[in-house]
């Protein structure tokens, strides 16, 4: 494991000072050298993650898959989605930036006599428990992605950047990454602050979101699959995240406003979204607007969500 963990970071010192260590010095952002590095360990992250989802996620859709895509176009355009995502540095970079603004709040709390709520300060043990210290924030993340994903179905402004990830008729391991660039940046910058104040530091942040985005690709699998009775109320499934993405009807009009959780379904079952049956549901949107995200690819469904995006905050500028 030793020799792995050796050759891992090798590769990313190698790559660092190859490519991005000359650009750092070029142009004067010494101040960056430390986020610089963390991000490409992150790319590397990223490379790993999209490989297990196409090698080992896709296999199983394709042995077992739940309903037949009769459309790939409508994946390929996820398939984007993923890749921009996965490969992309702003979730850290956001975490980067949020930093030394925790570090002023915290530094201003202090100056009140008062410190912040640390988890290794309420639970000095932890310091040294690798395992149990990352476990613990990484469930306080899961319950902070929670209420944020709440959020997102709560404001209608909101929603209307959400919806793009809802709009998706045919889901899949794909699908974890269909969101708009701006609602991925809101999101990023709550979760990143939040981790921050709790007291995550960058190279367990990294970690975090890998492990996490990891199991939220998984549970968008075109697979029927759950992890039993007991599983299934520890882990979010397949099967239970899919109908978090179920298309409402009459009987269900607000079926896609349960089951919020990413990753510990506890947060659900405590806040009482949780439902847990076997019953099969198509997915998708009953909005003829929000579906037509599928008629056009990646940039014109950024286009096409900002667009929306604009029109819910216009009636709150106009009261202005």
């Amino acid at each position: 494991m030793r020799e792995l963990v050796d050759i891992w970071v090798s590769v990313q010192t190698w790559i660092f000072q190859t490519f991005v260590g000359p650009v750092i010095f070029q142009f004067g952002l010494m101040e960056w050298f430390e986020a610089a590095f963390n991000a490409v360990e992150f790319v590397m992250l990223g490379v790993v993650q999209i490989t297990v989802i196409a090698l080992v996620m896709r296999t199983f859709e394709k042995r077992w898959p739940l309903e037949r895509a009769p459309d790939n176009r409508l994946m390929r355009t996820d398939q984007v989605y993923t890749v921009l995502n996965k490969l992309g540095v702003i979730p850290l970079a956001v975490f980067a930036a949020a930093y030394p603004i925790t570090q002023e709040i915290e530094h201003l709390v202090r100056a009140m006599g008062m410190a912040p709520p640390r988890i290794e300060r309420i639970v000095p043990w932890l310091h040294d428990n690798a395992l149990a210290s990352f476990l613990v924030y990484f469930a306080l993340y899961d319950f902070a992605a929670y209420w944020v994903h709440r959020a997102q179905h709560r404001f209608r402004w909101w929603w209307a950047l959400h919806s793009l990830h809802h709009s998706q008729r045919q889901v899949t391991v794909w699908s974890d990454d269909r969101n708009h660039v701006l609602d991925d940046l809101m999101v990023n910058v709550v979760l990143a602050l939040f981790s921050q104040f709790v007291g995550v530091q960058p190279e367990d942040y990294v970690l975090i979101l890998m492990v996490g985005r990891m199991i939220e690709s998984w549970s968008h699998a075109n697979v029927d699959m759950g992890f039993g009775r007991i599983g299934d109320r520890l882990l979010v499934s397949p099967r239970y995240h899919r109908l978090h993405h179920s298309l409402a009807n009459p009987a269900e009009p607000h079926i896609h406003d349960h089951n919020f959780a990413p990753v510990f379904p506890i947060w659900d079952i405590l806040f009482g979204t949780a439902i847990f049956d076997r019953r099969h549901r198509p997915t998708g949107v009953d909005d003829d607007v929000i579906d037509a995200d599928n008629n056009t690819g990646w940039l014109g469904q950024q286009v096409r969500v900002f667009g929306r995006f604009f029109s819910a905050l216009l009636p709150r500028f106009s009261r202005a």
